[in-house]
């Protein structure tokens, strides 16, 4: 449960941040954000969590971080005490497995590491696809969406990307496949003619992954938030 659990927007003021304290600037919706809270709860690290109105900014968020996205990642720094904050969601997610020991989550393997980050890299071609559906451009968008998923099928050897457990890979790759059944009702209906079985176990994996089942929305509410998303009129809040 974030720390304010309402979307914080312009005209209000930035909480006090506390010494000891790593801080999750999010969007309770937000994919990207997601990565972050699942390297968080695979590494069973405490935070805090604000979340930000995306479309209504508050002022003081600005200053932080000038593009205005989440995540953004903020502590008091032990010997300095300053601020510091880091944004982007893979930037973050590195951050937190390089600095916090237990249970790490990138390959200790250059090679094995270089070869996952070409995936997470190239992973771009399978958002815009899920984006150009969402966005109602559902046939060109399902067809772009089969086909970047092959690299994906054909890339799994093992129950998980990472092996006989999730990895950092894993968790990068997750939040837009959580998301694939809001596609439905634009026809995408993922591995309908069977040519992603790997991938299908994979999913199942995932979803009984003890971090991801701690950090899920609802996909109800996910539903609703896209509803308004889709209109260009997104509502962060429900009550």
């Amino acid at each position: 449960m974030p720390s304010y659990p309402k979307h914080l927007k312009t005209g209000s003021e930035c909480p006090p941040l506390k010494e000891n304290q790593l801080r999750l600037y999010s969007m309770q919706f937000c994919p990207y954000a997601q990565r972050a809270k699942l390297v968080l709860a695979a590494k069973n690290i405490p935070y805090e969590e604000i979340n930000i109105d995306l479309v209504d900014k508050p002022e003081w968020y600005l200053k932080k971080n000038a593009p205005g996205q989440v995540p953004g990642l903020e502590w008091i720094d032990h010997d300095s005490k300053e601020s510091k904050f880091i944004p982007e969601s893979l930037i973050v997610s590195d951050y937190l497995d390089e600095t916090n020991s237990q249970n790490r989550l990138q390959p200790t393997d250059p090679y094995l590491k270089a070869q996952h980050r070409v995936l997470i890299d190239r992973y771009s071609s399978i958002t815009t696809a899920f984006y150009k559906i969402m966005r109602g451009d559902p046939k060109e968008g399902v067809a772009d969406l089969n086909k970047n998923l092959k690299p994906y099928e054909e890339a799994l050897t093992n129950t998980f990307f990472g092996g006989s457990k999730p990895a950092m890979i894993d968790y990068m790759l997750w939040p837009w496949i959580e998301r694939f059944p809001l596609l439905s009702e634009a026809g995408f209906e993922f591995n309908s003619d069977g040519k992603f079985p790997k991938l299908a176990a994979w999913i199942n994996a995932m979803e009984a992954n003890e971090a991801v089942q701690k950090v899920k929305v609802p996909t109800e509410t996910v539903k609703k938030f896209m509803e308004g998303y889709k209109q260009g009129k997104p509502q962060y809040d429900f009550e």
